[in-house]
Protein backbone atom coordinates (compact mmCIF):
# COMPACT_ATOMS: atom_id res chain seq x y z
CA UNK A 1 0.00 0.00 0.00
CA UNK A 2 1.17 3.58 -0.69
CA UNK A 3 1.77 6.19 1.71
CA UNK A 4 -0.79 9.18 1.82
CA UNK A 5 -1.11 12.49 2.88
CA UNK A 6 -4.01 14.83 4.21
CA UNK A 7 -3.16 17.93 3.23
CA UNK A 8 -5.07 20.84 4.71
CA UNK A 9 -4.39 24.87 4.76
CA UNK A 10 -5.75 28.89 5.27
CA UNK A 11 -7.81 27.00 8.12
CA UNK A 12 -8.73 31.01 8.87
CA UNK A 13 -12.08 31.84 10.06
CA UNK A 14 -13.19 28.45 10.04
CA UNK A 15 -12.59 28.44 13.62
CA UNK A 16 -15.60 31.26 14.18
CA UNK A 17 -18.12 28.25 12.97
CA UNK A 18 -17.39 25.45 15.48
CA UNK A 19 -19.75 23.25 13.10
CA UNK A 20 -17.39 23.71 10.04
CA UNK A 21 -13.63 23.63 11.71
CA UNK A 22 -15.07 20.28 13.82
CA UNK A 23 -16.13 18.92 9.94
CA UNK A 24 -12.61 19.42 9.23
CA UNK A 25 -11.25 17.85 12.28
CA UNK A 26 -13.75 14.87 11.72
CA UNK A 27 -12.94 14.40 8.01
CA UNK A 28 -9.04 14.11 8.68
CA UNK A 29 -9.60 11.88 11.58
CA UNK A 30 -11.80 9.36 9.57
CA UNK A 31 -9.53 9.55 6.81
CA UNK A 32 -6.05 8.70 8.44
CA UNK A 33 -4.45 5.55 8.96
CA UNK A 34 -1.27 4.33 9.48
CA UNK A 35 0.43 4.95 6.59
CA UNK A 36 -1.39 8.62 6.81
CA UNK A 37 0.71 12.07 7.14
CA UNK A 38 -1.41 14.93 8.05
CA UNK A 39 0.17 18.20 6.85
CA UNK A 40 -0.66 21.96 6.98
CA UNK A 41 0.55 24.66 5.24
CA UNK A 42 -0.29 27.97 7.08
CA UNK A 43 -2.89 30.57 7.83
CA UNK A 44 -4.01 27.96 10.15
CA UNK A 45 -4.05 30.44 13.53
CA UNK A 46 -5.51 33.32 11.80
CA UNK A 47 -7.21 35.52 10.93
CA UNK A 48 -10.67 35.41 12.20
CA UNK A 49 -12.99 37.10 14.84
CA UNK A 50 -11.74 34.30 17.68
CA UNK A 51 -8.29 34.59 17.03
CA UNK A 52 -8.21 38.57 17.20
CA UNK A 53 -9.33 37.13 20.89
CA UNK A 54 -6.68 34.79 21.74
CA UNK A 55 -3.82 35.66 19.14
CA UNK A 56 -4.24 32.68 17.50
CA UNK A 57 -4.32 30.22 20.39
CA UNK A 58 -7.36 29.02 19.35
CA UNK A 59 -6.21 26.92 16.60
CA UNK A 60 -4.40 24.66 19.71
CA UNK A 61 -7.54 22.44 19.97
CA UNK A 62 -7.85 21.79 15.80
CA UNK A 63 -4.55 21.23 16.02
CA UNK A 64 -4.43 18.87 19.62
CA UNK A 65 -7.41 17.23 17.88
CA UNK A 66 -5.84 16.73 14.18
CA UNK A 67 -1.99 15.80 15.63
CA UNK A 68 -0.74 17.43 12.60
CA UNK A 69 2.93 15.86 11.68
CA UNK A 70 4.20 19.11 9.93
CA UNK A 71 3.18 22.60 10.12
CA UNK A 72 4.64 25.45 8.14
CA UNK A 73 4.11 29.18 8.24
CA UNK A 74 1.42 31.35 6.35
CA UNK A 75 1.66 35.58 6.66
CA UNK A 76 -1.45 35.52 8.60
CA UNK A 77 0.38 33.44 11.23
CA UNK A 78 2.55 36.26 12.22
CA UNK A 79 -0.85 38.85 12.03
CA UNK A 80 -0.15 39.05 16.57
CA UNK A 81 3.71 39.62 15.95
CA UNK A 82 6.42 37.06 16.68
CA UNK A 83 6.18 35.89 20.18
CA UNK A 84 2.39 35.01 20.20
CA UNK A 85 3.21 32.56 17.23
CA UNK A 86 6.46 31.33 18.69
CA UNK A 87 4.81 30.27 21.92
CA UNK A 88 1.84 28.34 19.49
CA UNK A 89 4.65 26.37 17.86
CA UNK A 90 5.51 25.34 21.45
CA UNK A 91 2.49 24.18 22.60
CA UNK A 92 1.48 22.74 19.86
CA UNK A 93 1.93 18.78 18.80
CA UNK A 94 2.98 18.79 15.09
CA UNK A 95 6.47 19.81 13.75
CA UNK A 96 7.03 23.20 12.07
CA UNK A 97 9.35 23.88 9.08
CA UNK A 98 10.71 26.11 7.50
CA UNK A 99 13.61 26.61 5.12
CA UNK A 100 12.88 30.45 4.61
CA UNK A 101 11.49 32.39 7.21
CA UNK A 102 14.52 34.18 9.65
CA UNK A 103 14.47 35.84 12.72
CA UNK A 104 17.38 37.90 11.96
CA UNK A 105 18.69 40.18 9.32
CA UNK A 106 21.88 37.66 8.83
CA UNK A 107 19.27 35.03 7.80
CA UNK A 108 21.31 32.72 9.83
CA UNK A 109 17.96 31.50 12.57
CA UNK A 110 15.23 30.31 11.96
CA UNK A 111 11.54 31.86 13.23
CA UNK A 112 10.72 29.69 16.37
CA UNK A 113 13.91 27.61 15.34
CA UNK A 114 11.89 25.46 13.30
CA UNK A 115 14.08 22.77 10.75
CA UNK A 116 13.85 23.46 7.00
CA UNK A 117 13.33 19.99 6.63
CA UNK A 118 11.85 16.88 7.66
CA UNK A 119 11.92 12.96 6.46
CA UNK A 120 8.99 11.07 7.66
CA UNK A 121 8.01 7.12 7.16
CA UNK A 122 5.42 5.62 6.83
CA UNK A 123 4.78 1.38 5.58
CA UNK A 124 7.73 1.31 4.27
CA UNK A 125 8.49 4.75 2.37
CA UNK A 126 9.98 7.59 3.20
CA UNK A 127 8.89 10.97 1.86
CA UNK A 128 10.94 14.27 2.71
CA UNK A 129 8.89 17.88 3.00
CA UNK A 130 10.62 20.94 2.98
CA UNK A 131 8.80 24.27 3.00
CA UNK A 132 8.52 28.05 2.04
CA UNK A 133 6.72 31.25 2.85
CA UNK A 134 5.73 34.09 0.64
CA UNK A 135 8.91 36.56 0.45
CA UNK A 136 6.59 39.62 0.83
CA UNK A 137 5.43 38.32 4.32
CA UNK A 138 7.42 41.17 6.19
CA UNK A 139 5.60 43.85 3.96
CA UNK A 140 2.39 42.49 3.97
CA UNK A 141 1.57 40.73 7.14
CA UNK A 142 1.72 43.29 11.00
CA UNK A 143 3.45 41.13 12.98
CA UNK A 144 6.47 40.24 10.54
CA UNK A 145 8.10 43.68 9.88
CA UNK A 146 11.54 42.41 11.85
CA UNK A 147 11.86 38.95 9.83
CA UNK A 148 13.86 38.08 6.95
CA UNK A 149 12.10 35.96 4.15
CA UNK A 150 14.16 34.49 1.56
CA UNK A 151 13.60 33.29 -1.98
CA UNK A 152 11.93 30.32 -1.65
CA UNK A 153 13.25 29.01 -4.91
CA UNK A 154 16.75 28.91 -3.94
CA UNK A 155 16.09 27.55 -0.29
CA UNK A 156 14.07 24.70 -1.84
CA UNK A 157 16.66 23.93 -4.55
CA UNK A 158 19.65 24.16 -2.12
CA UNK A 159 17.75 21.69 0.22
CA UNK A 160 16.75 19.00 -2.38
CA UNK A 161 19.73 16.73 -3.16
CA UNK A 162 20.11 15.98 0.70
CA UNK A 163 16.56 15.07 1.32
CA UNK A 164 16.28 12.71 -2.20
CA UNK A 165 18.96 10.92 -0.49
CA UNK A 166 17.04 10.25 2.75
CA UNK A 167 13.85 10.11 1.08
CA UNK A 168 11.96 7.89 -1.56
CA UNK A 169 9.75 10.82 -2.53
CA UNK A 170 10.02 15.13 -1.89
CA UNK A 171 6.80 17.39 -1.36
CA UNK A 172 7.20 20.49 -0.87
CA UNK A 173 4.84 22.90 1.85
CA UNK A 174 4.10 25.72 0.26
CA UNK A 175 2.67 28.98 1.05
CA UNK A 176 3.15 30.90 -1.70
CA UNK A 177 2.20 33.02 -4.74
CA UNK A 178 1.08 30.88 -8.08
CA UNK A 179 4.44 32.14 -10.14
CA UNK A 180 6.61 30.58 -7.03
CA UNK A 181 5.05 27.12 -6.82
CA UNK A 182 5.45 27.20 -10.72
CA UNK A 183 8.95 27.77 -10.46
CA UNK A 184 9.86 25.15 -8.12
CA UNK A 185 7.70 22.98 -10.16
CA UNK A 186 10.72 23.59 -12.62
CA UNK A 187 13.14 22.36 -9.84
CA UNK A 188 14.06 18.78 -10.91
CA UNK A 189 13.42 16.96 -8.06
CA UNK A 190 10.47 17.60 -6.64
CA UNK A 191 6.83 15.01 -6.66
CA UNK A 192 4.64 17.30 -5.36
CA UNK A 193 3.75 20.99 -4.40
CA UNK A 194 1.04 21.63 -1.60
CA UNK A 195 -0.21 24.58 -1.51
CA UNK A 196 -1.71 27.32 0.48
CA UNK A 197 -1.99 31.03 0.63
CA UNK A 198 -4.13 31.76 -2.66
CA UNK A 199 -8.00 30.70 -1.58
CA UNK A 200 -8.71 29.28 -4.97
CA UNK A 201 -8.79 25.61 -4.95
CA UNK A 202 -6.08 23.85 -7.79
CA UNK A 203 -5.39 20.43 -8.93
CA UNK A 204 -2.57 20.26 -11.71
CA UNK A 205 0.39 19.03 -12.65
CA UNK A 206 3.54 21.18 -14.05
CA UNK A 207 6.51 19.70 -16.17
CA UNK A 208 5.30 16.31 -14.02
CA UNK A 209 5.19 17.69 -10.79
CA UNK A 210 1.63 17.75 -8.87
CA UNK A 211 0.21 21.25 -7.85
CA UNK A 212 -2.71 20.82 -5.38
CA UNK A 213 -4.14 23.70 -3.16
CA UNK A 214 -7.51 23.57 -0.93
CA UNK A 215 -8.58 26.61 -1.06
CA UNK A 216 -9.65 28.51 2.44
CA UNK A 217 -11.81 28.25 5.55
CA UNK A 218 -11.57 23.96 5.83
CA UNK A 219 -13.75 23.58 2.70
CA UNK A 220 -11.32 20.76 1.48
CA UNK A 221 -8.54 18.33 2.56
CA UNK A 222 -6.34 16.82 -0.10
CA UNK A 223 -5.71 13.38 -0.05
CA UNK A 224 -2.75 12.19 -2.38
CA UNK A 225 -0.97 8.57 -2.25
CA UNK A 226 2.70 8.14 -3.08
CA UNK A 227 4.05 5.17 -4.30
CA UNK A 228 2.39 1.76 -4.60
CA UNK A 229 -0.46 1.95 -7.37
CA UNK A 230 -1.61 5.38 -6.00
Amino acid sequence: MALRILHYSDVENAYDDPERVGRLAGTIEARRDDRTVVVGTGDDTAPGVLALRTEGRQALDFFRAVDPDVETFGNHDFDFGPEPLREIVADSPQRWLTANVYRDADATRRFADADPTAVIERDGERVGFVAATDPATPEIAVGASDLTVTDPVAEVRQRLPELRERADYVVVLAHLREADERDIANVDGVDAILGGHVHTERCERVDGTLLLRPGATGRLVWEVELGGAG
